[in-house]
Parts: structure tokens; C-alpha cells; sequence
């Protein structure tokens, strides 16, 4: 009973001491509540002036920008888009896209100067009637041909270039190296598939060497099918041509200029598709692998009236 009696007192101890502790910290907590006062924010900033510490964290900011992101827009409003792993990325030396001084044409060169790229020029019924062997012997390579489009409106009928034939005989006879290129305003997969069995059925006579092509770009006529397409849609007509061109056995690529793919097209789902850039620069500003580049429309071919597209092109 007396070891009872004494654990108790000394618990009764204890619990003392704990409230008499919780009340000193209470009161102390109490005490060191004040008003906040009101701070000069002039005497607290901090300016980073120029100095190599300064360029050194502008300089890796940009370079990581640039690595990560394609920029749209101009500075200060640049819209950012990164940078899909699912399409390769080119390893060309951006300087080594000039005009060289005896030509107007535009190569790509090796770093001893060497041409490493061909010249090709894209034409349609825009450009009629064509001196082909003047064509060659002006230094083109080779020739993108429109082989059709589809037409405006619901019903979106499908259309041979009107000089579709006398190109392709044309250019085949006077030795260059042809491909063709479909103008698309498919909805979806399925016309994608439409509008490449139409290219195929035009081409089967013929002897392609370069790839078979979707050309998809923005339409502002009215009565534009695509107006309004979102970029699943769009996409998935694109696939559905590549692929039927594929399984044909011929080589499909996509034309775009740059800005359209990065917005329009779900370029993860395009990494396995050759691509031709349209970019109007003196250095194409464009991370992915690309084996054409059209970086003009008012190029001068010899055998041709008036402008004519012009393109760097590795195959």
C-alpha cells in the first residue's frame, strides 16, 4: 500500500510539472505575437548587373531553351513547344547551309566545302510549259511534281494536276530524278488513304525515284475543308496516307513548313515519315531530321517562266 501511495504522489509531481511547463510556453507564444511592420522593398532587392556570372546564366538559359523547345513567335511573346524524342533529330551544321559565290543556288557543304546535298525544285500547273533538258542542264537534280489535290467544299473531289503527265514525261526523259506530291484536305484517316490511291493509281506507270508526299498546309480560300480541323484529325489523314504509300512500296514524306508542324501535327505520332520543310531563312531553324528543305519561292531555273520553288535535298 505505501509503494502505492508514493508512485501516486510522484505522478501527481510529474503532471505539475508538465502544466506549469505548458503554461510558461503558452505565455511565452503569446508574447512574441506581433503585428508585422511594413518593409521598404528599395533596401531589400537585388539587381544582377552584367558580368561573366550574369551572361554565363543568360547563356545556359537560352542554350537549354533552344535544346528543349521549338520557338514560335517573335521576343518577347515566343510561344514554346517542346521538342518530341519520338521524331530524330538532324545533325547537320547549320553554317553549312550557304549560297556559294558563283551560284544563286543554295547547298549544303561539307566542312572542306564540298556539295553534299542535290538541288530540287517542286512544280504544278502553276508552272505550264517546261524546257526540261534546260531544266537539267541549269544544275537541277531533280523534280517534286503535283500529282492531284482535293477540291474545296463536301463533296472534296479528288483531282489530277492538269499538267501532271507532260511534267512527269518531261522530266523523266530528260533524266531527273522525279517524286510527286498529293495537296490534301483529308478529314481523317480514311480520306488519307483516299487521297494516296489516288497518287498511286496516277504514279503507276512511272518510275519514282523520290518519295511520294502529302503536302498539308494551311487553306484560307473559302470553302476550305480543313478550316477548323483539329490536330488528331489532321494527323490521322496524314497517317493514313503515309501509310498506304508505304505499303505500296514507295517512300512517304510529309511537306509542312515549320510552324504547322510544330502546331498542327502530333509529331510524336509522325517520327517514322521523311519530312520536307518549307522555311523561307537563310538556315533552317528546325530541330528534326529533314531530306528536303524549300527555302524559297522565287527561285530562277533555266528552262522555267517566272519563279519556281527551290529546295536543298539529301536523296
Amino acid at each position: 500500500m505505501k509503494n502505492v501511495i508514493i508512485k501516486a504522489i510522484l505522478y501527481l509531481a510529474c503532471g505539475g510539472v508538465l502544466v506549469a511547463i505548458g503554461v510558461i510556453i503558452g505565455i511565452n507564444v503569446n508574447l512574441s505575437k506581433v503585428t508585422p511592420r511594413f518593409v521598404n522593398p528599395e533596401g531589400y532587392t537585388w539587381t544582377m548587373y552584367e558580368s561573366q556570372e550574369g551572361s554565363a546564366i543568360y547563356d545556359n538559359y537560352w542554350r537549354f531553351i533552344y535544346a528543349s523547345y521549338i520557338l514560335v513567335g517573335s521576343p518577347p511573346d515566343y510561344e514554346l513547344y517542346k521538342i518530341v524524342k519520338e521524331v530524330p533529330r538532324h545533325e547537320y551544321d547549320l553554317e553549312n547551309f550557304y549560297i556559294e559565290e558563283q551560284d544563286d543556288v543554295m547547298y549544303y557543304h561539307s566542312d572542306d566545302g564540298a556539295r553534299e546535298s542535290y538541288v530540287a525544285i517542286d512544280v504544278s500547273s502553276f508552272q505550264s510549259s517546261i524546257d526540261w533538258e534546260a531544266v537539267k542542264a541549269d544544275g537541277v537534280d531533280a523534280v517534286m511534281i503535283r500529282v492531284g489535290y482535293r477540291g474545296y467544299g463536301s463533296e472534296g473531289k479528288l483531282v489530277i494536276d492538269d499538267m501532271f503527265v507532260e511534267h512527269i514525261e518531261g522530266a523523266t526523259a530528260a533524266g531527273l530524278k522525279v517524286g510527286v506530291y498529293f495537296f490534301s484536305q483529308a478529314l481523317n484517316y480514311n480520306e488519307g488513304v483516299e487521297e494516296a490511291r489516288f497518287a498511286l493509281a496516277a504514279i503507276r506507270e512511272y518510275n519514282i525515284t523520290c518519295p511520294v508526299v502529302i503536302d498539308t498546309e494551311l487553306i484560307e480560300a473559302d470553302g476550305a475543308r480543313t478550316e477548323g480541323l483539329d490536330v488528331a484529325a489532321r494527323t490521322d489523314g496524314i497517317v493514313g496516307f503515309c501509310e498506304t504509300v508505304k505499303e505500296a512500296g514507295y517512300t512517304p514524306m510529309i511537306y509542312a513548313n515549320r510552324n504547322w508542324y510544330v502546331q498542327c501535327l502530333d509529331m510524336r505520332r509522325l517520327g517514322e515519315y521523311k519530312l520536307w520543310l518549307a522555311h523561307y531563312v537563310n538556315q533552317p531553324d528546325f530541330p528534326y531530321e529533314f531530306t528536303g528543305w524549300q527555302y524559297t519561292n522565287e527561285g530562277s531555273v533555266d528552262g522555267i517562266s517566272g519563279s519556281v520553288d527551290m529546295n536543298v535535298w539529301f536523296e
